[in-house]
């Protein structure tokens, strides 16, 4: 079985294409494999200017995003037309061609070897990272919210709108991941820390609001994310360190999320709204 990898590269200095390896993508029929040094980027930051290392970043975040979407649609990933797949090789060698002057992709090489996690630290460690000192999400937080709504849907309503109208105390509409009540209400928010900090304010208001709604100061709340490193997300690290402080919530990173669950089937938990 055969599989092909591309090497990510930050152009450090486009007018002479000086660029520094930092990440690779593994591409098989069955699964995607990405990542990158979390060393090699601690360097590329203090080479480039704040607002180039932001936009690297969010790039980064993309491509992990991308990876996750496809290994979460196997029609995708298991397509025969190559053409079909985002990451095919025609495509990388396309991006290859037309990489913009931040980040690079090499033309991908193919190899007579399936794809697995042995491969691709072997890879990583002869390419871009000896120590195979890596930053890789386990899952996304749209692939744990794929999974975990299921599960708990009889005991919360999940990602609800909820307007004044439903809640007369509420000071403006805002949309949450689970509500539901026993003898108090009981709500939570999954949270993606590695965005931008604006976005996190806007999950994080949607509870703010809730707890201001139900006057009486009883209620449960849960605030359910995974800390993001601090070199690459500065900000939205230093958000997520002032909200482990809000004695308000209960924080459960996103491996923890079943505790919701199980605290739902042993306080007798049920939707808010029929």
């Amino acid at each position: 079985m055969k599989s092909h990898y591309s090497i990510l590269s930050a152009v450090v200095r486009p007018e002479i294409q000086e660029k520094i390896s930092i990440g690779l993508l593994l591409v098989s029929t069955d699964e995607l494999f990405f990542s990158f040094s979390k060393n090699k980027i601690s360097v590329v930051r203090t080479l480039l200017d704040s607002s180039l290392y932001k936009f690297l970043n969010e790039t980064i975040r993309q491509i992990d995003s991308a990876v996750s979407s496809e290994n979460a649609k196997k029609e995708t990933v298991f397509a025969k037309a190559e053409h079909s797949i985002q990451f095919s090789g025609s495509y990388l060698s396309y991006m290859n061609r037309y990489s913009n002057n931040l980040i690079n992709f090499s033309e991908p090489v193919e190899i007579d070897l399936p794809a697995n996690d042995d491969l691709y630290n072997f890879l990583f460690k002869k390419y871009i990272d000896a120590s195979g000192s890596t930053y890789k999400k386990s899952k996304s937080v749209d692939k744990v919210k794929e999974e975990f709504y299921p599960k708990v849907k009889d005991y919360y309503n999940i990602n609800k709108d909820i307007t004044p109208i439903d809640i007369p105390n509420l000071l403006m509409s805002v949309n949450v991941d689970i509500i539901g009540k026993n003898e108090i209400p009981v709500f939570g928010q999954i949270i993606d820390f590695e965005r931008q900090v604006y976005n996190i304010r806007q999950d994080v208001a949607a509870l703010d609001f809730l707890m201001d709604a139900f006057d009486n100061g009883k209620f449960c709340s849960y605030l359910i994310g995974n800390e993001p490193n601090k070199t690459t997300f500065p900000k939205s690290h230093d958000a997520w360190a002032d909200l482990r402080n809000w004695n308000k919530i209960i924080n459960l990173p996103l491996d923890e999320i079943d505790r919701v669950k199980e605290y739902a089937e042993e306080h007798g938990v049920h939707p808010l709204f029929t």
